[in-house]
């Protein structure tokens, strides 16, 4: 008997030892278990705050955008508007330009019975020996048939000519006129080209001189020059043309 209860308090000591040391252990892994759900939980934590931090930036960075955009889209309705304008600008000046032109073609037309005077009363010059008048038709910076003349030159070339006179000529309707015609579109504004044929009889004694004209109709070009500062025409450039 006595040796069954020191059995059953040994078993019992066992037990008691064995239930210690269990809850010792559990302690101690709850002890554990808690420093690493602490660690755990401050991991999360910064986490938490970085997220936090990234997402208040993005949303910075997204007001930031949306600022611009609206910045950029006043500014591109400020563009268009501007450009608009210019667009209605270069439109007006381009009617303005065109209504200019329209009337420096007309003014062109409306001098051609003056130029026919002129050219008529140069040939007259020519003709009647006074080539110190028919020289000052030309001019200054003058080129006839390529050529620049002063006035000794002028008179010995036209000293080769016996006569000339624009050619007369009719229309289909059989009115009379002359082969005097403005050719559109040429010089500057200050300038009208036209194209007529001159009746030309020359001097035998100076054929030598008389290289820029032939015998009979000679089709040239003459260019008037306008100078605005004495109000007149001027002869600038003599030329042959193309028949």
């Amino acid at each position: 008997m006595k040796k069954f209860a020191v059995v059953m308090i040994t078993i019992m000591v066992l037990l008691i030892f064995l239930v210690l040391n269990y809850l010792l252990w559990d302690k101690e892994n709850l002890m554990k278990q808690s420093e690493s759900d602490r660690i755990e939980q401050d991991w999360l934590r910064g986490q938490n705050r970085t997220l936090q931090t990234t997402v208040e930036e993005q949303e910075q960075t997204i007001k930031n955008m949306k600022q611009e955009n609206s910045k950029l889209s006043a500014r591109i309705s400020n563009l268009e508007q501007e450009l608009e304008l210019l667009n209605s600008k270069v439109e007006s000046y381009r009617k303005e330009i065109d209504r200019k032109n329209e009337a420096i073609a007309n003014y062109k037309l409306f001098t051609e019975n003056q130029l026919l005077n002129l050219t008529a009363g140069w040939f007259d010059f020519i003709n009647r020996r006074d080539y110190e008048n028919a020289w000052k038709c030309l001019a200054q910076d003058h080129l006839v048939f390529g050529k620049k003349y002063s006035i000794e030159d002028f008179s010995k070339q036209m000293g080769a000519i016996h006569s000339i006179s624009i050619r007369k000529k009719e229309d289909k309707e059989g009115v009379s006129g002359f082969a005097f015609e403005i050719l559109k579109n040429y010089g500057n504004d200050y300038e009208v080209t036209v194209l007529l044929d001159a009746d030309v009889t020359l001097d035998r004694r100076h054929n030598d001189e008389a290289s820029d004209w032939k015998e009979g109709t000679n089709r040239i070009r003459v260019t008037f020059e306008f100078n605005p500062d004495v109000g007149n025409w001027a002869i600038k450039t003599v030329s042959k043309a193309g028949n």
